[in-house]
C-alpha cells in the first residue's frame, strides 16, 4: 500500500460525498497507486466535536485514531476533506502523530506532474471557491487551480477569493445548525458564485459541496450552476493507458 487513504465521515456516509471518494479512488487506480483505507475501523476526526466544544469526545476520537494509524505503521495519509487534513496536520501532531499528512489536491497535482496522471483538457468554465481550512487555515490556493486548469477549466475567480474567501456557512459544526433568521450564509456564496457567470462551482470539501448543493436550490441557480468537487472533474477526464500511446 503507497497511502492511507482517510476518507472522513461525508466521504462514507452521505451520498453525495461518496461519489467524490470513488472518484479519488479512480485517480489513484489509474495513476498506479495502492490506496489502503481503515474501513470499520476508521472514526470521526472529532473536529466537529472539538468546535462544538466536547473536547472529551474530540480526545477519544483523537487517541484511538493515532493508535490505529501507528498499528498499521502507516507512513503518508491522503485526505479529501480540508477539516480532516487540519486536524490530522495539526492538531494530532500534538497527540503523537507522526505520518506525512497530505492533502488530494497537492497529492494529485504531484501525481499529474511525474506523469503518472494524465488528464484530457476539455473545456469548461468555473468558479472556484476556497474552503477555509485548505486556504486560510494552511495556504493551500494554487495547487486546486493548477488542476483545474490541467483538466481544462477556465476559471473566473469570484469577487471574494483566496484568502479574502466567504465561508460556506458549514465550519465550527454549524453545519448540524439549523439558520433562523436573516439569509444563509450558503445561499450568499452561491450567489457570488452565480454572479460569475461560471457553469460549475468547483470546490475542494465535503462540507462545502453539501451546503453548495443545498444553495444552488436556495438561490433558484441549481439548473445553470452545478457545484463539483476537483476529484470528481479530474476523474471524469483521465487519459486511459491505451489512449496515452
Amino acid at each position: 500500500v503507497d497511502i492511507l487513504y482517510f476518507v472522513g465521515c461525508y466521504a462514507s456516509f452521505d451520498k453525495r460525498n461518496i461519489a467524490v471518494a470513488r472518484s479519488f479512488v479512480t485517480l489513484c487506480q489509474a495513476a498506479g497507486i495502492k490506496a489502503g483505507i481503515l474501513g470499520k475501523e476508521e472514526k470521526c476526526c472529532g473536529e466537529p466535536m472539538r468546535k462544538m466544544g466536547n473536547e472529551y469526545l474530540y480526545q477519544s476520537l483523537a487517541v484511538e485514531t493515532i493508535e490505529t494509524i501507528k498499528a498499521y505503521g502507516v507512513k503518508k495519509i491522503v485526505t479529501t476533506c480540508p477539516h480532516c487534513y487540519n486536524t490530522l496536520e495539526k492538531d494530532y501532531r500534538d497527540l503523537g502523530l507522526e505520518a506525512e499528512i497530505v492533502s488530494y489536491v497537492v497529492f494529485l497535482e504531484q501525481l499529474i506532474a511525474s506523469g503518472r496522471l494524465q488528464l484530457k483538457t476539455d473545456g469548461f468554465s468555473c468558479t472556484y471557491h476556497d474552503s477555509c481550512y485548505l486556504g486560510r487555515h494552511n495556504g493551500i490556493y494554487q495547487p486546486p487551480r493548477a488542476l483545474i486548469t490541467k483538466a481544462g477549466g477556465v476559471i473566473t475567480e469570484m469577487d471574494r477569493n483566496r484568502d479574502q474567501a466567504f465561508c460556506c456557512s458549514a465550519g465550527g459544526g454549524r453545519i448540524l445548525a439549523e439558520e433562523k433568521l436573516g439569509r444563509r450564509i450558503n445561499i450568499h456564496r452561491v450567489q457570488m458564485a452565480a454572479k460569475a457567470k461560471a457553469d460549475v462551482l468547483v470546490s475542494n470539501c465535503p462540507f462545502c459541496l453539501t451546503m453548495f448543493e443545498d444553495g444552488v436550490k436556495g438561490a433558484g441557480v441549481e439548473e445553470s450552476l452545478r457545484p463539483r468537487d476537483i476529484a470528481e472533474i479530474l476523474a471524469e477526464r483521465i487519459v486511459q493507458p491505451s489512449a496515452q500511446g
